[in-house]
């Protein structure tokens, strides 16, 4: 299939009109599909009074780790323990418990969870219609209230639904809310790095070596902060994401209008990114020339935490974005990304493609990468290319981009 040149610069300036393109190959977007919904599975606290434990089993054969008591004396316990990290302990994403339990019942057992943590989700069940029971798990919060018989299908759907909630509520949390750590001399350097804050671009290429697009990377002048690494590490610490996040946006918007329909501009964007409401506001530099941007996700690990992203990804993706996963190969996290997201770009992971010529297993997995890829209509990106090696053993393989310092350096552009 012959590749199409990138767009050129319109003559009119600041024109957004982004013509046909590699992106936009018909072929491509027709294969792309609606891609495939987030699995949802999690930690789940059940205390139920049946012996024979079969609602134990049958989350677990859906892909639960369930945890059990029959008494809820002991499941505040283990909540406890929980929640201090104690050896041996892993947090719960949801408690599912009988109105009816020894020790603590269910309505009491949802008291506690909500004086001391109003997001762990809570599903209540009851043998029969207690409307009082009923009224009470409403007003304490229950996430929901079922009635047994429960069908397997139904009570793992409610559990997935309570987690994904559970699990949307934390992280915005973490994302909206500033954190108090760090010393002084941290907010300062913190301060000083935002202050100046600006964008390298490094260049994307065809296969022929013709510019596809530029990568935008975050700098600062901060020199103990001066690189993307240090700088998201500070900004993770000091719950500073989501102004930075912003602050990346808004440079590269303005670079992107500038040079709309020129070539199109990569920008990274972490997960916990998709929380922030701005991301999609049609006022926003980059919304104005959304087909010309690939947003890509970094920090795949973290989409646990973000169960919008499927429907959030949708809506950036009507706006006309396309989105792209970093680093592909790098371990189970990007595998999962990838089938799970669909993106319509993919970047090979580093060590892939370092020394991919002389390593008959490296090329092996990059030709199945770049096969399953072709399948479903999503373009590679072989990053990190250091030699002329490389490159044609990328090309030979069928890699659609290319990114590396033997294309240029990361520099300033604007």
């Amino acid at each position: 299939m012959a590749l199409p040149v990138p767009p050129n610069k319109p003559d009119a300036p600041g024109e957004a009109t982004i013509r046909m393109s590699l992106l936009d190959h018909p072929e491509l977007m027709a294969a792309l599909g609606d891609g495939e919904s987030l699995e949802v599975r999690g930690h789940v606290l059940l205390v139920e009074a049946d012996a024979t434990r079969p609602i134990a089993r049958a989350l677990s054969d859906a892909g639960f780790t369930v945890s059990f008591t029959d008494d809820g004396a002991a499941a505040f316990v283990m909540l406890e323990a929980a929640s201090k990290g104690e050896p041996g302990t892993e947090p719960f994403d949801v408690v599912l418990t009988d109105v009816s339990t020894p020790g603590i019942g269910g309505i009491d057992l949802l008291r506690i969870v909500r004086r001391d943590d109003r997001e762990l989700p809570v599903v209540l069940m009851a043998d029969g219609g207690d409307v009082e029971s009923a009224s009470e798990a409403v007003e304490h919060g229950a996430f929901q209230y079922l009635l047994k018989p429960l069908p397997v299908t139904r009570l793992v759907d409610a559990l997935a639904k309570a987690i994904a909630s559970g699990r949307a509520a934390r992280a915005r949390r973490a994302f909206d809310e500033p954190t108090d750590a760090g010393t002084p001399e941290d907010r300062m350097r913190w301060d000083a790095a935002m202050a100046s804050l600006w964008l390298a671009y490094q260049p994307i290429v065809l296969p022929d070596g013709r510019l596809y697009a530029y990568e935008a990377l975050v700098r600062s002048e901060e020199p103990s902060l001066a690189g993307a690494g240090p700088l998201l590490d500070m900004a993770d610490a000091l719950g500073g994401m989501k102004e930075l996040g912003r602050a990346v946006r808004a440079r590269a918007g303005q670079f992107a209008v500038k040079a709309a329909g020129a070539h199109y501009l990569f920008v990274n964007l972490h997960a916990h990114d998709l929380l922030d409401e701005t991301l999609t506001s049609p006022e926003s530099p980059l919304a104005q020339v959304a087909p010309a941007v690939v947003l890509e996700i970094t920090e795949r690990a973290a989409l646990h935490d973000v169960d919008e992203a499927k429907a959030k990804m949708a809506e950036l993706r009507r706006m006309g974005f396309r989105i792209a996963l970093d680093d592909l190969g790098a371990g189970y996290a990007g595998l999962t990304s990838f089938a799970q997201i669909r993106p319509e770009i993919v970047k090979l992971d580093l060590a892939l493609v370092r020394d991919i010529d002389t390593d008959p297993l490296k090329r092996r997995l990059v030709r199945s990468v770049i096969d399953v890829s072709r399948d479903i209509g999503t373009l590679v990106v072989g990053e990190g290319v250091e030699t002329e090696s490389e490159r044609d053993t990328l090309i030979e393989l069928g890699c659609h981009l290319l990114q590396g310092f033997l294309f240029g350096r990361p520099a300033r552009r604007e």
